[in-house]
């Protein structure tokens, strides 16, 4: 008996110290994950995955050219600003954007060649005949080979999670108006030239589509050499130059560490030079923000090139955020063209 209530106490024992040592693994599971997540979590960008085309059927049918769709019988195409009708068939063209697309669940990025088409009836007094725009539309789409993946309304508080970043995001980057009760409609064609993204919606007033041919991003953009800086400065007095910035960070990337090595040697072979660094951001976020950031990433360049051995008293550090745009912030190339360092002689 004696010998039976051991064996039991030594299991229990047993039992105690497993069950001690999960106990211990949890705690530093708990103790590990954060280390694993970043400091600030973008609502956005968990609502995005990557569209799987491998279910879509590739088509051969003869689409034509770029947008690849041209008006119905009776209705016309506007060129931008709607006083006259699109010579080449757009409303908007742009050698490189984006649609953001639904699938029903998630949203995915479709980058690439990107036109905007905006719709009316040829004769201004005859109402927009919306159910011969829809069906037009619908039925030209399935004779190509498009599958709908989605129509309907995307859901509210997924339009406002796009937006928490940048509040023109849905206007800038989904075609018509998600906010309207009228559905949108998300098209994809697996074609034999290319994989097309359309974008339809219309209501009892107007139509819209979106056109987008999926092309990869092409980085035309190079570090300068000092001598390119300075040849740059020679001729106009500054410099715009595209220094890598962590996002929403004024710590330096690799290759943004190459140019101020540059503006370094350029300083370091005209002793009497002396530069504004001077910031600047696009106009996504908070405008505060953005001028601080603007801010702190000049104060950083500076204090690196302070750093490497240039004297202090040759340099200032300005920022301005989105005041003073290259160009329009109206997409993303554009935006990508805004968030530059300018180096301003003194």
């Amino acid at each position: 008996m004696r010998k039976l209530l051991f064996i039991a106490a030594l299991n229990l024992v047993l039992l105690s110290c497993k069950s001690d040592k999960k106990t211990e693994k949890e705690i530093e599971v708990q103790i590990e994950t954060p280390e694993l997540q970043t400091v600030e979590i973008n609502n956005t960008q968990a609502a995005f995955t990557d569209f799987d085309w491998s279910p879509i059927p590739v088509s051969n049918t003869e689409i034509g050219e770029f947008p690849y769709i041209t008006a119905p019988e009776n209705f016309i195409i506007w060129k931008d600003g709607h006083n006259e009708i699109a010579e080449n068939g757009m409303t908007k063209y742009s050698n490189f954007n984006k649609l953001i697309t639904y699938t029903g669940t998630n949203f995915f990025n479709a980058e690439g060649k990107k036109a905007e088409l905006d719709f009316a009836m040829t004769d201004p007094n005859t109402e927009f005949n919306q159910y011969k725009f829809d069906q037009s539309m619908e039925q030209y789409l399935a004779s190509i080979g498009a599958h709908l993946i989605f129509e309907g309304q995307i859901p509210r508080e997924k339009i406002e999670d796009l937006n928490k970043k940048d509040d023109k995001t849905v206007f800038n980057y989904i075609q018509g108006d998600p906010y309207n009760s009228s559905p949108v409609k998300h098209y994809v064609l697996n074609h034999s030239n290319g994989k097309i993204i359309f974008q339809v919606w219309s209501n009892s007033a107007r139509a819209e589509v979106g056109v987008v041919e999926l092309e990869a991003f092409n980085q035309t953009i190079k570090a300068p050499t000092a001598r390119e800086i300075k040849s740059d400065i020679d001729k106009t007095g500054k410099a715009i130059l595209n220094i890598n910035f962590d996002t929403d960070k004024a710590t330096l990337k690799p290759d943004g560490e190459k140019l101020v090595a540059e503006i370094f040697t350029l300083l370091n072979e005209n002793n009497n030079l002396k530069l504004s660094i001077e910031g600047h951001t696009d106009s996504s976020g908070d405008v505060e923000r953005n001028k601080q950031l603007s801010m702190d990433r000049a104060n950083t360049v500076m204090y690196a090139l302070a750093a490497k051995g240039i004297a202090i008293h040759r340099l200032q550090a300005k920022g301005f955020g989105a005041s003073n745009p290259l160009s329009p912030n109206n997409s993303e190339e554009s935006k990508a063209k805004n968030r530059r360092v300018e180096l301003v002689k003194l």
